[in-house]
């Protein structure tokens, strides 16, 4: 069993609904006991508050709000950035493998469709050249991340000679380790990074480290933008789901502390 397998298989036992699932079954195997119906009860209420939106908000709003939304004033400056000295690299965020619709071939997930969309406006609207960087981890998909991201932003009007691919890294210390090889060798050190925005602080952590000069492009933002109602108290899938998404981000960041950089956290 590779090392990205394990780690895959770790978190989903300890995120939700996994983690919840487990803490159940421990409770139900003790419920004579009084502890065992404890278990029960939190493995509940646990599930019901990451299912509700005012705290699936409270745990993605430290990661989405730490870098702004890119502003109109940014990108007129980076239309003026001398050529060959910028770009702006896409993060992979997944495969719909085998799409029907498609014909059977491999197409872009939710979080990847949405982050290409994005880099693709915006190379059009600053001249920036795009590198998609992702490789094939877990996945039987006859094409990488960083592929069909780049076919995907040519279908979007962005020149073929601007859309570049990485298709080896299989994590996002790798994403930034591989394309600081690529862009270095051109002298390219500034980047504007694309990714979901609870994506950002660990991408733009991994890439600074590399040693690029990053410019924050979040997009496809979780938290809930309008006003709380009724509903937002009453449990929901998909809320649940991006408050494991956030959770996995928490985790991630004090996993990669303790294996790139055990000296610094990286929030800092």
């Amino acid at each position: 069993m590779s090392g990205l397998m394990l780690t895959k298989i770790v978190t989903l036992l300890l995120l939700p609904p996994g983690g919840l699932i487990l803490l159940a079954f421990a409770g139900f195997l003790a419920r004579r006991k009084w502890w065992g119906r404890a278990l029960l009860a939190l493995s509940l209420v646990t599930l019901w508050l990451l299912s509700i939106a005012p705290v699936r908000d409270a745990l993605t709003q430290p990661l989405e709000f730490r870098s702004p939304p890119l502003s109109a004033a940014q990108i007129s400056e980076l239309r003026l950035s001398p050529p060959g000295t910028t770009a702006i690299v896409l993060l992979g965020g997944g495969l719909y493998e085998q799409a029907p619709e498609y014909g059977g071939s491999d197409e872009l997930s939710h979080f990847a469709m949405m982050r290409t969309i994005y880099a693709a406006r915006l190379a059009r609207q600053t001249g920036l050249p795009v590198y998609a960087t992702g490789g094939r981890p877990l996945s039987s998909a006859s094409e990488s991340e960083g592929a069909v991201m780049r076919r995907w932003l040519l279908q979007f009007g962005v020149a073929e000679e601007q859309a570049f691919a990485e298709e080896a890294s299989e994590n996002t210390w790798q994403n930034a380790a591989y394309m600081w090889q690529m862009l270095q060798s051109q002298g390219v050190s500034h980047i504007v990074l694309v990714t979901s925005a609870w994506h950002m602080p660990r991408s733009c952590w991994c890439f600074e480290q590399q040693g690029f000069e990053v410019i924050a492009a979040p997009t496809d933002y979780l938290t809930q933008q309008n006003d709380y109602d009724a509903r937002s108290l009453l449990p929901d899938a998909g809320t649940l789901a991006s408050s494991s998404l956030a959770l996995h981000e928490y985790l991630g960041l004090g996993w990669y502390r303790l294996r790139y950089a055990a000296w610094e956290w990286p929030w800092n």
